[in-house]
């Protein structure tokens, strides 16, 4: 009997040994990490040197938020268990693997942070997102909010949400993915219940139908830093839940009638800084029937946007126009009275009529701004504060009308010099580049050729026998 006591004894300690080495020391944490009692108990146990998961939680009788952000943890273990705990947010920790039912543990969380991590997509699968067994099937977990942003998954598993049958919002920008293979479609279609995905920052170049065809409930929508040229048409798959298209720092060059047709639901567009947006023609917005904000701003080479650009009947809440390249606005562009928020800072703006009577209809809140936006008067050149023009504006019209022309005719005669000057240099380069070659050439036959190219002759000398 003395000896099964021993072995068992050395036993548990072998176990304990094997814990502390597995998990932090959980002793006396609120002395390590911060401890926020409140409606909710925070633990802070960020910067700690962890390199493991802690082995117990605080003793705590509310909802639990964890945070581990800028620690050492390679490998999520099992995390202790709690029903109470209901947000942890692992990001910045180096992270490259985590367990099978690494959260099991704590199947009421709602929050699940890994972002900015090294996790690729042969580390994760399926089984790390399941629930507790229940005889045949692993219980879902409850979780709303996961956050795969900025690791390194080139693809997704296909199976890896089908524990997550909850999940409303999804984020993973800043990642590999480039193209939405089948795989990361078919695990995107089975994500019914989503309403917010961010695939920001992806080098994605299109938004394939198959990948978000079952998205139902989307309702926002973040496809900024990406590589697309065009608006992808695949958006009016989502036309009956989508509120919210992020489409900022693409390659987008021109904004259509066809660019948002179908998408009738949208409330907020946002379309800023776009390099190689020009133009936004006629009709570009008048199907987006609930448009209330529109961010048009940080387009250097956005010139123009067409009178008719909204549809009849649209009322606008929110407009920025800042930092484009505009020269005209017209006043026929949208109901300016109705707007609540409005910027056209930094843009080439001639003063004219259209500029006062938009400065007449907006509200005096938004005129409130001295250091509001800026016209150039085409007859003296001097800038003029738009919310102070007078009805003398509408003199200025035939002056713009010739000094935008004018910059224009400046603009094309610049482009033409610089394209004959470039034909010229490319025919000189042609020239001179095959002169050197024949010479080469010639110079390459000259020392092969087996006899000298000069004979020099020299005269006979005769004597005369007398």
């Amino acid at each position: 009997m003395d000896l099964f006591t021993l072995v068992v004894g050395i036993l548990c300690l072998s176990l304990a040994s094997n814990a502390e080495e597995t998990f932090e020391n959980s002793t006396n944490l609120c002395e390590k990490c911060k401890c926020i009692n409140g409606p909710q108990f925070v633990l802070d146990c960020q910067k700690q040197d962890f390199h493991h998961m802690i082995a117990n939680w605080p003793e705590h009788n509310v909802a639990l938020i964890a945070t581990f952000s800028y620690n050492n943890i390679s490998n999520v273990e099992i995390l202790p268990d709690s029903d109470l705990v209901t947000k942890v947010i692992l990001s910045h920790c180096g992270i490259k693997s985590v367990d099978n039912g690494a959260f099991k543990t704590v199947k009421y969380l709602t929050y699940l942070d890994l972002s900015y991590n090294l996790l690729t997509t042969e580390e994760i699968s399926p089984e790390i997102f399941k629930g507790t067994y229940n005889n045949t099937v692993y219980e879902p977990l409850m979780l709303e909010d996961l956050d795969l942003s900025h690791n390194e998954i080139h693809s997704l598993p296909h199976n890896i949400f089908e524990h997550l049958t909850t999940l409303k919002q999804l984020n993973l920008a800043g990642n590999n993915l480039r193209v939405l293979d089948p795989p990361t479609q078919m695990a995107l279609s089975g994500l019914t219940n989503l309403q917010v995905l961010n695939i920001a920052d992806n080098d994605l170049t299109d938004l394939v139908e198959d990948a978000v065809r079952n998205l139902q409930k989307l309702r926002i929508l973040n496809l900024t830093m990406n590589l697309l040229d065009f608006v992808p048409d695949t958006l009016s798959l989502l036309s009956n839940s989508l509120e919210a298209v992020y489409l900022d720092h693409n390659l987008i060059f021109e904004i259509t009638d066809e660019s948002f047709l179908g998408v009738k639901g949208i409330k907020v567009l946002s379309l800023t800084n776009l390099p190689r947006l020009q133009y936004v023609n006629a009709n570009s917005f008048a199907h987006l029937q609930n448009l209330s904000i529109l961010y048009l701003s940080d387009n250097p080479s956005l010139t123009t946007i067409d009178r008719d650009a909204f549809g009849k009947g649209q009322v606008l809440e929110e407009l920025y126009l800042h930092s484009n390249s505009l020269q005209d606005l017209h006043y026929n562009l949208t109901n300016w009275s109705a707007l609540r928020l409005f910027t056209l800072k930094d843009n080439s703006l001639f003063c004219d009529c259209d500029l006062y009577e938009i400065s007449q209809a907006l509200s005096s809140e938004i005129k409130m701004d001295k250091d509001g936006p800026f016209c150039i008067n085409p007859i003296t050149d001097v800038s003029m504060m738009i919310y102070n023009l007078t009805e003398e504006a509408c003199s200025f019209d035939q002056y713009t009308y010739r000094a935008s022309h004018l910059m224009d005719s400046h603009f094309h005669t610049i482009k033409l010099v610089f394209i004959i000057l470039l034909v010229i240099a490319t025919l000189i380069a042609f020239v001179a580049l095959a002169i050197a070659l024949l010479r080469c050439y010639r110079f390459r036959i000259n020392q092969n050729y087996p006899f000298p190219t000069q004979v020099m002759y020299n005269p006979l000398r005769t004597q005369n026998i007398n």
